[in-house]
């Protein structure tokens, strides 16, 4: 981990898997399941990271007596009620953040009025590690890298230190023409959840134009590569040639870095920003706000089929991709950040096994399918 203790800032996205539904309550005033804090899960073991929370009560409750704590914090401005459906209304806080997650036990307390009485409820929940890599594998320098190599492995690891739109930050590592950096996720894992899934943080950012507006970005992209035992890997779809430029469709190092949790305020570094990057270009630099979001180039792992990973890859272009009048080419890697992620790696699904009965059942089945056809393509002649 980076030398340095993460500052709460701004707001985030839950991120954490491991959340299940329902979870035993504590009520008091009505009937007895009136409310129920469903996310998350009643003693569920989440990454310290924003989480969102989930509560459903009975339609008839009065929303506007909805009190809500979080570890004797009163978060209860941040919920938004759903319409009422099949009796109930769910009130949903979305990246509760802040200061207010703490690493270990977390206490929601709840109240709400029904019939003109209140309601309460109770949930925990513990929060361990952090979305961040955790170890630096390995590095391979390549030709005109090394900036900052004598810092790792901290300066790769940790929350990204982003330094906006228009400059590139200086707390990274230089790959090089060729070279690579392989980090590890040690007390989590990330895993694939609703869209995209871990962002990697390089130092790219928007040029601007002899008008004053925005151009392409300056980049330096880079293919990302994840595995779940660090040897096997499978390959994000990268155009990482010259040609695909400015853009390189599919690669790291495009899009600038906005999250940094030493400045305030600031987006947590698990909010992926979704904004595409030709919406950054054209835009007035003096007038112009950056997006939503942490910034960074983010990936799905529903892309490479896979459910889980602990590594992560990135390899550096053998062409030069900008000018090397600064001695130094290839992606300067900042980070690596889950945007879900579990402390444990899920359960495999098991595959069902098949009794020899079932076997022969194939079989006769296969054989039935096979001679059926030759009867045909015996007819057809």
């Amino acid at each position: 981990m980076r030398n340095r203790t993460p500052v709460s800032r701004g707001s985030a996205t839950w991120r954490s898997i491991g959340l299940a539904l329902v979870v035993g309550v504590a009520c008091t005033g009505t009937a007895a399941g009136a409310v129920a804090v469903r996310v998350p899960a009643a003693g569920a073991e989440l990454t310290w990271m924003p989480v969102s929370i989930e509560i459903a009560f009975d339609a008839s409750a009065d929303t506007g007596t909805l009190s809500v704590s979080l570890n004797g914090n009163d978060i209860s401005s941040a919920f938004a009620f759903s319409p009422p459906n099949g009796g109930e209304i769910v009130a949903t806080a979305v990246d509760v953040w802040d200061g207010f997650v703490v690493l270990g036990s977390n206490q929601i307390d709840v109240s709400i009025e029904i019939g003109g009485a209140p309601v309460l409820a109770g949930s925990s929940f513990d929060a361990m590690g952090d979305p961040y890599a955790d170890e630096v594998v390995s590095y391979t320098q390549g030709a005109n890298g090394g900036y900052n190599a004598n810092l790792l492995p901290a300066v790769a690891l940790g929350p990204p230190v982003g330094a906006g739109l228009w400059i590139g930050s200086v707390d990274v590592v230089s790959l090089g023409n060729g070279g690579s950096i392989v980090v590890r996720f040690a007390d989590n894992v990330i895993v694939d959840g609703p869209g995209v899934d871990f962002t990697v943080f390089e130092n790219p950012f928007m040029l601007i134009a002899g008008d004053g507006y925005s151009a392409p970005p300056f980049a330096e992209p880079g293919r990302v590569k994840v595995s779940q035992n660090g040897t096997d890997w499978a390959e994000f779809p990268c155009t990482l040639t010259s040609a695909a430029g400015p853009y390189w469709p599919g690669c790291t190092g495009i899009y600038p870095v906005f999250s940094d949790l030493g400045l305030a305020p600031n987006p947590h570094p698990s909010i992926p920003t979704t904004t595409p990057i030709e919406d950054l270009v054209d835009q007035d630099s003096f007038t112009f706000q950056a997006p939503p979001g942490s910034g960074g180039d983010s990936f799905d792992l529903a892309d490479v089929g896979l459910a889980w990973v602990r590594y992560v890859k990135v390899e550096s272009t053998t062409f030069q991709a900008r000018s090397a009048s600064l001695g130094q080419s290839g992606p300067d890697i900042d980070a690596v950040v889950a945007v879900h992620s579990s402390p444990e790696e899920p359960p495999a699904i098991p595959v069902p096994a098949l009794s020899r009965p079932g076997l022969l059942a194939i079989f006769v089945l296969l054989a039935g399918v096979a001679h059926a056809r030759l009867r045909r393509a015996g007819q057809a002649r």
